[in-house]
């Protein structure tokens, strides 16, 4: 599991490092800028002419340090200085470097007297802030930032140390103006801001640099926010004394009338998890198209309304209870769900049609502290679950789908661009897998099944819920190598869970 650190963790790891553990400030520096110049050679960027825009702080620091790094390798290099021009606000660290820097003669401009017009630098390095910014960029820093995407535009590369300037390392926000990287390169740890948009965009390419802080900075303490990686995936293995029984017994109940399509990728990527049973209750006017296109599947339908006895039947049936796609927004909605709350113990997994009606049941589920029970909004459903604009969920997107855990006690995975994990105790996941080849219909539906394939095979809520969302967005990361992001469709993905438990 990746740890991703916010920019105050960040700062303590690098305070444990250089006085617990007693590594130079010095060392952790050139490490860095080591790390740039290796990531540049290869990408196999332009080093024609490069210009490395340097702040007075730590990152500025860095910023020099590459300077000489890329002098020492022969490359003509120039430094543009952004702070004061007597050099009084340097770090002590920025300080060291820029006098080596002068000892190697390495041309120092000043941002007041450049002339942007008439840069033809092929490679521009953005050291100007770092993680530790928190406030929105001045004037002048803006216009540097500015300056600095045109030069990209204009076909420079663009290659930011540690942050892109002007992205804010908690959140991904941009403080009223941003530099666009072609690529980013980190330390330690991929931070918050880098990952969450919009920050992921400008960030580029994302490479993550171990200089010498590691995980024993954290002095004992666990990151509250993790990312799961490929390494982390779990192995199947099935038993030889074993049945279909063995791996778990899904109810789907999705899908009203012409519906029926996300029940059946729901049921089709359920058992692409490896889930022993699936049962869906449907409308009846949906029962050929699924058992036409997976046969596997047992189908148990209603004409007009739901029945209160099939339902309760099929739960009863079942280890695992997925609810929601497809299966209308009228007041039946509403009274499944309030069945399957009130009347059975089953783990749940709730989606799309059934969720704006927990609100009904906000006070049961605030009292609920043993049954698992996941959610999986997008983004407008959970601005109208909780009757906000779409604007704020953006803007604050894992303390809101931590609010929402907090006080229904329940896993919420709130879906975007980047999907977020939470539950009511300590712990975040962020999810980094998947390609925008995925902004199509039903992608939602498997994502669904695939939590659901995996809580009724033992996970817990927590683990069911951001293993789903890495493994759906991973195994269309397999698919668009084939389709092209243009081409992917929902089903698309469910042929390549398989893959993702290999």
């Amino acid at each position: 599991m990746e740890a991703i650190l916010t920019a105050a963790q960040m700062s303590k790891a690098d305070d444990a490092t250089i006085n617990y553990f007693r590594v130079p400030s010095e060392v952790l520096m050139e490490r860095a800028a080591l790390s740039v110049v290796d990531a540049i050679e290869r990408e196999g960027y332009n080093t024609e002419e490069v210009l490395v825009v340097c702040g007075s702080g730590n990152n500025g620091g860095d910023g020099f340090a590459v300077a000489r790094l890329l002098t020492e390798k022969e490359i003509f290099t120039r430094i543009l200085y952004t702070g004061k021009g007597d050099f009084s606000s340097l770090s002590p660290g920025a300080r060291l470097q820029k006098e080596i820097c002068y000892k190697y003669e390495i041309p120092v401009l000043f941002s007041e007297d450049f002339d942007w017009d008439e840069d033809n630098s092929t490679l521009i390095i953005d050291a100007m802030f770092g993680i530790g910014l928190n406030r929105p960029l001045n004037a002048d820093k803006a216009h540097i930032a500015e300056r600095i995407n045109e030069a990209r535009e204009e076909g420079a590369y663009v290659v930011s140390v540690d942050i892109p300037s002007g992205i804010a390392a908690d959140t991904g926000k941009i403080l009223g103006a941003a530099v666009r990287a072609d690529m980013t390169v980190t330390f330690g740890f991929k931070k918050l801001g880098q990952l969450l948009y919009p920050g992921s965009e400008y960030t580029g390419k994302l490479v993550c640099a171990q200089i010498g802080i590691t995980k024993r900075s954290f002095l004992n303490t666990k990151p509250e926010y993790t990312a799961i990686e490929p390494s982390d995936l779990p192995c199947v293995h099935r038993k030889d004394y074993s049945n279909k029984g063995t791996y778990g017994k899904l109810l789907i109940i999705a899908g009203s009338e012409g519906a029926g399509g996300c029940a059946l990728l729901a049921a089709r990527a359920a058992f692409g998890t490896g889930v022993g049973m699936v049962r869906v209750y449907t409308h009846s006017a949906n029962r050929e198209l699924i058992l036409n296109n997976c046969p596997e599947t047992i189908v148990d339908t209603y004409s007009s309304e739901p029945s209160e006895e099939k339902l309760m039947k099929a739960a009863e049936w079942a280890d695992v209870i997925a609810i929601g796609p497809g299966i209308g927004k009228d007041r039946s909605a509403s009274g499944m769900l309030r069945l399957l709350l009130y009347r059975c113990e089953k783990p749940l997994v709730i989606d799309a049609d059934a969720i704006m009606p927990l609100r009904e049941y906000e006070e049961y589920l605030s009292q609920n502290y043993t049954r698992d029970i996941i959610i999986t909004p997008h983004i407008m459903e959970m601005a109208r679950f909780m009757d906000i604009e779409r604007s704020i969920v953006l803007d604050d997107i894992i303390h809101v789908a931590k609010n929402v855990s907090e006080r229904l006690n329940l896993v919420c995975v709130l879906k975007d661009a980047r999907t977020v994990i939470t539950r009511p105790s300590f712990g975040c996941r962020v999810n980094t897998s998947g390609n925008n080849g995925m902004a199509v219909a039903g992608m939602g539906d498997v994502l669904f099944g695939i939590i659901a394939g995996l809580l009724s095979q033992g996970m817990n809520a927590f683990d069911a819920a951001s293993f789903g969302a890495f493994i759906h967005g991973y195994a269309a990361d397999k698919a668009v190598i084939h389709t092209g992001k243009s081409g992917l469709l929902a089903r698309d993905v469910i042929g390549y869970l398989k893959e993702c438990f290999e």
